[in-house]
């Protein structure tokens, strides 16, 4: 295996699909390396794993000559996080496409993403519109292999959960049931299971741009 395609990295790494992501490879061989990219840092460590504490302003000198095969892109704030939209985009669009630009210099080949349910770049809704252009950016960026995600309501214990996401998450275990058909892909998902379906990508090894919601997610995993 050469060196470039023995290194993987997770961006957002210090999030739920992130930390579940990152756990995942290290307990998997097919990454010697794998860089943990975040702000906070992840509460473990291992022998394979490289911590990266960066953000937006700083990731360009921290990747700097490393050679990354595949990249794990788990990155994604909310808008009670991140209220000025501005600073939203800078985030969640800007940040990505930072990385990707960085890895695909460096060497990479293959990209897989986190996205959302709908995301479209004409969408008037800003959220949605967002995911639906960083889509379509990193696609054009022509990389081997690309997977994008799209899921429903992501669940999972969070460090700073509210009330709000524990009532969505208890309501979605009522209703899950009852999405059937082509509403399956409505359903809420473990930020654990998107995780599985993240790392699974890495045994794909076909070109192409491959799109993946809710159903098909779990069918990955």
């Amino acid at each position: 295996m050469s060196t470039k395609k023995s290194h993987a990295l997770v961006l957002g790494a210090s999030g739920l699909v992130g930390l579940h992501t990152t756990k995942m490879l290290l307990q998997q061989n097919t990454y010697d390396i794998i860089y943990a990219v975040s702000r906070r840092g992840i509460p473990f460590e291992h022998e394979r794993l490289i911590q990266i504490h960066a953000d937006y302003d700083t990731i360009e000198s921290k990747l700097k000559d490393i050679p990354i095969y595949h990249i794990f892109s788990c990155l994604g704030s909310t808008a009670k996080k991140t209220p000025d939209k501005e600073n939203y985009f800078k985030i969640d669009y800007e940040y990505p496409m930072k990385v990707a630009r960085l890895a695909l210099k460096n060497g990479a080949t293959k990209f897989t993403l986190v996205s959302a349910i709908g995301a479209n770049a004409n969408s008037g809704n800003f959220y949605v519109g967002m995911k639906g252009k960083l889509e379509e950016s990193i696609i054009k960026l022509n990389f081997d292999e690309t997977h994008i995600m799209r899921p429903a309501l992501i669940t999972g214990e969070r460090p700073d959960s509210r009330p709000t996401e524990l009532f969505a998450t208890w309501l979605f275990k009522v209703l899950n049931p009852l999405l059937i058909g082509g509403l399956k892909k409505f359903r809420s998902i473990p930020g654990k299971t998107i995780a599985q379906a993240l790392v699974n990508t890495a045994k794909v090894n076909q070109q192409g741009v491959y799109t993946y919601n809710t159903a098909q997610i779990k069918e990955l995993a």
